[in-house]
């Protein structure tokens, strides 16, 4: 189904892994959470995972998660 939409599609077709949409969502989350994993207004509530699942990604996926920190 996504093999057809693409030739179907007009224009450019960016490719994306899920890998790097999975980082993409990460950062997002966390930018959202102003670098706060845990609790009901972090990242892992965010995303619906467990916190540990999200540390285990940002850690495998080299994301610098203290850069999200509000100063």
């Amino acid at each position: 189904m996504i093999e057809r939409a693409v030739v179907l599609c007009d224009g450019d077709t960016p490719v994306t892994t899920l890998a790097e949409r999975e980082k993409e969502l990460i950062a997002a989350a966390l930018a959202a959470s102003h670098g706060r994993i845990s609790g009901p207004s972090g990242a892992a509530a965010k995303l619906g995972i467990p916190r540990q699942t999200l540390e285990s990604k940002i850690k495998a996926m080299d994301i610098e998660k203290l850069s999200f920190r509000v100063r």
